[in-house]
């Protein structure tokens, strides 16, 4: 699912996805949960750090190849919600350039089935930055959906296969 809203005079790209992983909740969000692990699932991160333990207020700087422009981009973003095999919410600032909001969430199924949810919300602006041109939304939401469904699938197999 995709929704273009405007926050704060930004045009914002929303996009979600939900996936069920055969593994307990506890593996699965210790792994999801973790930034530092995206560059196992997220084919755009170089890495993440985790400037600390996850929790409420911890910094992650997360460097991403968006283009050749934009080789090893750095956003940082705050953990803003945290509660243990449920949910955590990373958050750009104010006075980032580029607005950027990531919610991991996971729900129990059975003992052995997880459901993740997972939510990307992000400023447009970031796609002119990375090319040095604008995509009309439509572009940028399809192929935002488009690895959406990559993530999830490469996250699916890398916990159910460990």
């Amino acid at each position: 699912m995709t929704t273009i809203t405007t926050m704060t005079n930004k045009k914002l790209i929303k996009v979600s996805g939900t996936i069920l992983i055969n593994r307990n909740v506890e593996r699965v969000f210790d792994f999801f949960a973790n930034p530092g692990n995206d560059n196992l699932w997220r084919t755009e991160i170089n890495k993440s750090i985790l400037n600390g333990a996850l929790q409420i207020g911890v910094i992650v700087s997360e460097y991403s190849y968006l283009s050749k422009k934009a080789p090893d981009n750095l956003i940082e973003m705050q953990c803003v919600q945290y509660e243990k095999n449920k949910l955590v919410v990373f958050e750009t600032s104010e006075n980032t350039g580029f607005y950027l909001r990531s919610k991991r969430q996971v729900k129990v199924i059975s003992d052995t089935t997880t459901e993740i949810i997972y939510l990307l919300e992000f400023d447009m602006s970031i796609v002119k930055f990375a090319l040095g041109f604008a995509l009309p939304k439509f572009i940028v939401s399809y192929k935002a959906n488009s690895d959406m469904k990559k993530y999830l699938l490469k996250l699916k197999s890398i916990l159910e296969n460990e």
